[in-house]
């Protein structure tokens, strides 16, 4: 069985569409959905009708689903604040058939494939916990921080995210107190795979689909997983190739531009740049936030939009 493993759309259609259609024109049929469908990208309604259609699919909730799950029943005239924003434009534009769908899915799976057990939840950390864990495997920023300015290739991402493991204290430790099988999670943005040696463990992140953040430019990460009848288990990291700078031109033309432009901006230079931006700009906003006394959250409009005026030509900060 090959199935393609994909992870955080982030409202991004034209990159799932073209995803997808990487796995299919390599005779994929089989799919496996890790969670993130919406916020950040424009398409959010798009990108859940075309999963919807997908007959052959695994699929779970991410931690995003929730902000629009809290919103259900809410006063919307009092969704006034900026922060906020991107949040109100998804629940605004989701059809409620879509949103109901969306709600509906479980936050994890486990089932087995030819005698392999395989576990399905959003987060690695929904699995295994280490104290000195390395932020390289979290939406923290360090990977950007790491590579900095340098042109990254899957090839030297692959190599460093396979050192990053074997040289965080105790994560093999925790890694082998799993019981034997497959275990497949998003979250980070960052695509990689580990198998522990002498024991039957894989752990699969295929990245971000619709928002990458391992710093590999104009380029859509999933990892295709075949498990043989045999019960031998292969997996391949692929990359799409995808012109970020067309899709960013279709963002600005969208109301999620208009009505939600701090966050969506910030989304664009991640787009463009491929590295974590958003966690320094929310730092940042918290920092202006506290040096003017502004205590309110979440942010007010003035502050949101004032933070970001002052923190749009720094980019991510180390």
């Amino acid at each position: 069985m090959k199935y393609a493993v994909i992870s955080d759309i982030h409202g991004n259609k034209p990159a799932l569409d073209a995803v997808l259609d990487d796995a299919r024109q390599k005779g994929i049929t089989e799919f496996i959905f890790a969670g993130d469908y919406c916020l950040s990208g424009p398409f959010p309604d798009e990108c859940i009708s075309t999963l919807r259609k997908i007959e052959n699919k695994i699929i779970i909730r991410g931690n995003e689903e929730r902000y629009l799950e809290n919103l259900i029943g809410k006063d919307q005239s009092k969704w006034t604040d900026g922060q906020m924003q991107i949040s109100y434009w998804n629940y605004r534009n989701i059809k409620k058939d879509n949103l109901d769908y969306l709600l509906s899915i479980p936050h994890r799976a486990d089932f087995s494939i030819n005698g392999r057990d395989i576990h399905m939840l959003h987060h690695v950390d929904d699995f295994i916990k280490v104290s000195n864990l390395e932020n390289y495997f979290n939406r923290s920023g360090a990977l950007a921080c790491k590579y900095g300015n340098r042109e990254v290739t899957p090839e030297y991402h692959r190599q460093q995210m396979h050192d990053a493991i074997e040289e965080t204290t105790g994560f093999i430790e925790a890694i082998s107190t799993l019981t034997d099988g497959i275990y497949i999670f998003g979250h980070s943005h960052i695509q990689w795979s580990y198998k522990v040696p002498d024991r039957k463990i894989y752990l699969i992140n295929p990245g971000s689909c619709g928002l990458p953040l391992d710093c590999i430019k104009n380029t859509l990460p999933y990892t295709i997983l075949t498990i043989c009848d045999a019960g031998e288990v292969l997996i391949e990291e692929q990359r799409v190739p995808f012109d970020m700078k067309e899709y960013v031109e279709r963002i600005k033309q969208t109301s999620q531009y208009t009505e939600a432009g701090v966050w969506t901006k910030v989304i664009i230079k991640e787009l463009l740049n491929a590295r974590e931006h958003l966690v320094f700009f929310l730092k940042f906003a918290e920092e202006y936030a506290n040096s003017i006394g502004d205590k309110i959250r979440p942010f007010t409009v003035d502050t949101w939009e004032k933070a970001y005026a002052e923190w749009e030509n720094k980019g991510f900060i180390c």
